[in-house]
């Protein structure tokens, strides 16, 4: 089954906000971030991760992943609503109208903020966050989070095997995070601490 769009934008948004292209900066620096995060794409490794990783919606009909992305967008709605841009809490529900990708990357964090300091009523928060509030700082964390941890593996690399089952992933090309930041990648000759030379005393 695809991501349904509404999750996929909103992620989408996310993820730009997050890391975003800085193409002026890259022409400076030889090409360091002239990819952002939503072009490799990150926003599928946070939606597969919720939906396949993280147990809080297991065996239930709800995707974390569509129910993470009604937090960000109510969390747009109620900045817009602080800031008299809109009228109406239940503006958020009609159809295509996504305030969380129309607002800036700036706004877009400032919405995140008021997620994370809890100051959206619980009322309003959509299942399972309504039922338990406590569940809105660790999901908020984790995609934090997971934007950083997906941009900077070889997820980028998978190609069309990124949405598999981990095991089914093959890497097709060299990520290009990895590029940027000059990472040569993984070897077994890397030196790694085996522990500590102690000298033994025999009494």
């Amino acid at each position: 089954m695809g991501t349904d769009p509404f999750t996929k934008t909103v992620f989408e948004a996310f993820v730009q906000a997050i890391i975003p292209s800085i193409p002026a900066l890259a022409q400076k620096l030889f090409n360091i971030q002239y990819f952002g995060a939503s072009e490799l794409p990150i926003h599928e490794y946070i939606i597969w991760t919720l939906d396949h990783s993280v147990s809080l919606l297991k065996n239930t009909n709800y995707s974390l992943s569509r129910q993470t992305a009604e937090l960000l967008e109510l969390a747009a709605h109620q900045l817009a609503l602080n800031s008299g841009y809109i009228q109406a809490l239940t503006f958020y529900k009609i159809p295509n109208n996504i305030i969380f990708s129309a607002l800036t990357p700036e706004d877009r964090l400032r919405s995140v903020t008021l997620l994370e300091q809890l100051t959206i009523n619980p009322a309003y928060l959509p299942y399972p966050f309504n039922q338990n509030p406590r569940f809105v700082l660790p999901v908020i964390d984790v995609i934090n989070r997971l934007a950083m941890f997906g941009f900077y593996s070889e997820w980028s690399g998978y190609g069309t095997t990124r949405l598999n089952p981990p095991n089914n992933r093959n890497l097709e090309t060299f990520p290009i995070s990895w590029i940027q930041v000059k990472y040569p990648g993984p070897s077994k000759g890397y030196h790694a601490l085996r522990g500590y030379l102690v000298d033994r005393f025999i009494e």
